[in-house]
């Protein structure tokens, strides 16, 4: 066979993997794979109402209400927290097992730990799904650029509970929850005005995070598939990797904000949210979890050891 014969095979052979790559890749950033919800805060000894709302542009978000004990003088709960979860997590968390081809990660995260401790310190909880996670309606994922949507849904939803008397409502967000809430925060006009506080557990920008899960886990060769998935996320009706970040958003924070951060995180460039950090103008702290410990170990890590983030939502 010709020379010229082979380089053709072979470059064809290149253009086709890249583009079935790429199809997968970006599929995966604007569908996510639903997972199961295979726990309730009943195994956590905490009651609940399954609950169904609107996000503000009309998608219909289903979750979890966890009630807390009496906890104001005239015998009606009013501190609550809203977790908002990860891509691609629903309100319980992560099954490595029902993940799919191809995998992110083989570390399960629960959070409900994270709703246990909250409650057991007096609040009531909301979790929830985004849109096109667990049993929410499906729609175009954004990480963060159209959940923020959802992130105010939810808040105009615990606003019109009856058993509510003038709500104070606060955030535990993680990675995408972090970022939606975020854009929420600098978006919702008077729908945030008196949020209390948020707990932003690794958000991250989406071109970081896809740069350094490529590099770390399919070898630096395959950072060429990168501006192909980015072009075929655009191209499929989502945003650029570079827009979906939380960085033009941080500044307009208002709220007391404790950002959270493993420091050996291997699916991040610590640059990323030490630049969220320093463009904050709100009060503000840092958490860094150390030791060797990776992305979904530290989701696991906060519901596990929870003193210092109750210390700091106790605080506001």
């Amino acid at each position: 066979m010709p020379a010229y014969a082979i380089l053709l095979i072979v470059v064809a052979i290149f253009v086709i993997f890249s583009l079935v790559a790429g199809i997968i890749f970006s599929g995966l950033i604007l569908f996510s794979r639903q997972q199961p919800i295979v726990k309730t805060p009943q195994e956590y000894g905490m009651a609940y109402d399954d609950v169904r709302f609107k996000s503000i542009d009309g998608l219909t978000l289903s979750g979890w209400f966890i009630p807390a004990e009496a906890n104001d003088a005239a015998g009606k709960q009013s501190k609550v927290v809203i977790i908002t979860h990860p891509f691609p997590f629903n309100r319980h968390g992560f099954l490595a097992k029902n993940q799919g081809f191809p995998p992110l990660a083989w570390t399960d995260v629960d959070l409900l730990t994270t709703a246990q401790a909250l409650h057991q310190a007096g609040y009531a909880v909301l979790m929830f799904d985004f849109r096109n996670h667990g049993k929410s309606d499906r729609a175009i994922t954004g990480v963060g650029l159209e959940e923020y949507k959802d992130v105010l849904g939810a808040i105009e939803y615990i606003r019109q509970l009856p058993p509510l008397n003038e709500p104070q409502i606060g955030f535990v967000s993680f990675c995408m929850g972090a970022n939606a809430t975020i854009v929420a925060l600098s978006k919702g006009e008077e729908l945030v005005e008196d949020i209390k506080f948020l707990v932003a557990v690794q958000p991250i920008s989406a071109s970081v995070f896809v740069r350094s899960y490529m590099k770390k886990v399919y070898t630096p060769l395959s950072l060429f598939l990168i501006p192909i998935v980015d072009k075929l996320v655009q191209w499929r009706g989502g945003y650029a990797l570079d827009a979906m970040s939380p960085l033009d958003y941080v500044k307009d924070l208002k709220v007391p904000t404790l950002y959270i951060q493993a420091r050996e995180d291997p699916w991040t460039e610590l640059s990323d949210i030490e630049g969220f950090y320093q463009a904050t103008q709100a009060p503000k702290e840092f958490w860094w979890l150390e030791g060797k410990m990776k992305r979904f170990e530290a989701y696991n890590y906060v519901g596990k050891h929870p003193d210092r983030m109750l210390e700091f939502i106790n605080k506001w």
